[in-house]
Order: C-alpha cells, then sequence, then structure tokens
C-alpha cells in the first residue's frame, strides 16, 4: 500500500512562493492543504484548489491537515516562523537563509530538536545535477585535494526596486546573508566543513544602500575560497560563475542555476577510470603519459600521471533543474520523515553557512578579518 501524502502548508506568496507550489503541485509525496498570506487576495488567487487560506500563521498552524510548513518569508521571520512551527509539532522546509542571527539559528535548531521534528533548508544548488556532479568529482580526489573556490555573481536588479526588503539589513540580513549563503553551503560541502575565518568587504550606492560585497574565506592551511556578489546587472547580461581547483585539474560551473561544467586536469590512472565512470562519453583523454614524460613535479610533490583530460556537461532545461532542485529537497525531507534516508542539508549545514555569512557581513563592517563562530 502506497503512503499518504503529508499535508503542506505554504506562508509567503511571493514570487518564489508561487514558483515553490507549481513545484510541489508535482509531487505525489505531499499534498498542499494550506496557504497564509498577509495578503489574503493573493494567497486566495496562489492557493490550490480546494486549499484553505489563511492570513495568520497561527491558523495555519492549527490545521490539522498540515504536517509539514514551508516558509517563504523574508528572512528576518524564518527562525521566529521555525520555531512557532517546530512547537506546533510541524516538519519545515525553511528557505534560505534558516535566520539572520547565530542566536535564532541556534533556537529555531533546539526547537526542532525539542519537538522531535524534522528541519531543512532549501539549498537548492545541492540538488542540482551539475552541482552534485561537481562534489562527486571533487570528493572522489581524482583531481587531488581542493585548494581553491571562488564565486563571481554578478546579479540583475531589476526587480529590486528601493523600498524591497532585500536592501534592508534588518530584514534580509544583507547580501552576505540573504543570497551568499547558497554559495557559502556549497564551498563548506566541497571543503567538508567550516572555514575558520572571513574577510570581507562592501560598496554602497549613492543612497546608502549596499549592492556589492565580496569575502576571502580561509579553511586552514588547506583551501581558500573568495565570493562576489553585486546586485548592479541589467538583467539580460546577468552572470554567476563558479570555479573550483584542485591539486591537477578544475571544474567551472556557469548560471546561477548552472547550465554549463567544464572540467580540465591531469590525472592517474585511479583517477581516470572514476572519472570516466561519472562523465562517460562527455569525458575526454586528450593525451597519454608513459615513461619519463607521466613524472610531474608540483607543490613539492612527484606524482606519475596517466593523461591529459577535458570534460564537458549541459544541463540547459535551467526552470526544470530549478523545479525539480526544489522537489528534490522536499523529498528529502519526506524521506526523513519517515525515516527512509537521512536529511541532505541538515540544521546544521544552515547553521554553518550563516555563519560564515555573518563573519563576513561583520568583517565589511569593520574591516577587519573575523573568526568563524559556530
Amino acid at each position: 500500500m502506497a503512503e499518504r501524502s503529508l499535508g503542506m502548508g505554504l506562508v509567503g506568496v511571493g514570487g518564489f512562493g508561487l514558483f515553490c507550489l507549481a513545484a510541489f503541485a508535482e509531487m505525489p509525496e505531499i499534498a498542499v492543504v494550506a496557504a497564509a498570506d498577509s495578503d489574503p487576495q493573493r494567497a486566495q488567487k496562489a492557493a490550490p484548489f480546494g486549499a484553505r487560506v489563511y492570513t495568520r500563521f497561527g491558523d495555519l498552524l492549527a490545521d490539522p491537515a498540515v504536517d509539514i510548513v514551508a516558509i517563504n518569508t523574508p528572512p528576518y521571520l524564518h527562525a521566529p516562523m521555525a520555531i512557532e512551527a517546530a512547537r506546533a509539532g510541524r516538519h519545515i522546509f525553511v528557505e534560505k537563509p534558516l535566520a539572520t542571527s547565530l542566536q535564532d539559528a541556534r533556537l529555531a535548531i533546539g526547537a526542532a530538536r525539542d519537538a522531535g521534528v524534522c528541519l531543512t533548508v532549501d539549498y537548492v544548488l545541492r540538488f542540482h545535477p551539475l552541482h552534485r556532479l561537481a562534489a562527486q568529482i571533487v570528493h572522489s580526489g581524482s583531481l587531488g585535494p581542493l585548494q581553491h573556490f571562488s564565486l563571481e555573481n554578478f546579479a540583475t536588479d531589476d526587480t529590486l526596486l528601493p523600498d524591497h526588503w532585500f536592501w534592508d539589513p534588518t530584514q534580509s540580513g544583507g547580501i552576505h546573508v540573504e543570497h551568499g549563503v547558497h554559495f557559502f553551503d556549497i564551498c563548506n560541502q566541497l571543503a567538508g566543513g567550516a572555514p575558520d575565518s572571513a574577510a570581507g568587504t562592501a560598496q554602497s550606492r549613492a543612497d546608502g544602500r549596499i549592492d556589492r560585497v565580496s569575502a576571502t574565506v580561509r579553511y586552514q592551511d588547506r583551501v581558500l575560497a573568495t565570493f562576489y556578489h553585486s546586485f548592479t546587472q541589467i538583467g539580460r547580461i546577468e552572470q554567476t560563475t563558479m570555479r573550483i581547483a584542485c591539486a591537477r585539474g578544475h571544474v567551472t560551473l556557469s548560471g546561477w542555476i548552472p547550465t554549463h561544467l567544464t572540467l580540465s586536469g591531469l590525472v592517474d590512472n585511479s583517477g581516470l577510470a572514476v572519472l570516466q565512470g561519472l562523465l562517460g562519453e562527455h569525458l575526454d583523454v586528450l593525451e597519454r603519459y608513459e615513461g619519463e614524460r607521466a613524472l610531474f613535479a608540483h607543490g613539492g610533490t612527484t606524482e606519475t600521471l596517466a593523461g591529459r583530460i577535458e570534460g564537458h556537461v549541459e544541463a540547459l532545461d535551467r526552470q526544470g533543474d530549478y523545479r525539480r532542485a526544489i522537489q528534490a529537497g522536499v523529498r528529502n525531507l519526506v524521506a526523513a520523515i519517515r525515516g527512509d534516508a537521512p536529511l541532505t542539508v541538515t540544521p546544521d549545514d544552515g547553521l554553518s553557512s550563516l555563519a560564515v555569512a555573518l563573519a563576513a557581513t561583520e568583517s565589511c563592517a569593520s574591516g577587519q578579518t573575523v573568526a568563524v563562530r559556530l
């Protein structure tokens, strides 16, 4: 017998909330049974047929059909709503960031733990096929250890009018918190843990709005990472590029929701076999090495390598992959609720990425390198 669908209640029916509702509607694992928004007309228009509409979050939580709450409100509301949902016994799928302060994040995590409910953050990139492939490549060690990660995000401000909550750090947390956490989380995942420090800078418009930020993040002596975000671009030319450098090769992903992954490097025989298994026909061997030609000195050591490789993988259904990544996150939450799988994005992952973002933000204001406090 098939297990029943879990009831989903969504709070915050803005533009992204609508996108999530469309994604949820395709999932047999859940049924959207309720929606809440401060604008009742907007909620009524967006809610699926048969779903109940509320203007008060507490009324949605009191609905006995709601098993999971999806929180799609501005960031400063995420932690208070997660705490309230946990205390009502509801599982939580919260849009990033988990909170805008470490104290609030810890309170939300503690409330979920005390109530025995599952809590996960909607880090969609973790579930995107190209990001998953990049993580498999890095964690396989086929290109040697990770050494550097860089992110350049030239984003549009087309829809971010001056009075949008995005520009108010008391509501959004600032760019590193509101948007950067996606990429701090990816870097933490690739590096195998949180960094020890962050150094950030920020630039402002004439009206005082901070629209460009950067951060250099240090993972002890293992990995150095750099992040740049600007919200100044015309939409038609916005661009996001992620570069991952290992000791013997490079992986580049293009696009905020990436559409292309390119790979180049030098491999030994075992690494070549791993990459052929991961990329299949998308991997080319450009050169083979034998004898003395196979000896490569670098980084204070000498390695015997088998060949030079190059690869290219496309994922051109950008919106479809975005929708499927959201669905995969919810599907993983449902599996965790049923005891069938662990959470892919744990509450501690949400806390760690937020800690990096807050350290970078603090550094922007102080001009000093700031320790990452978990």
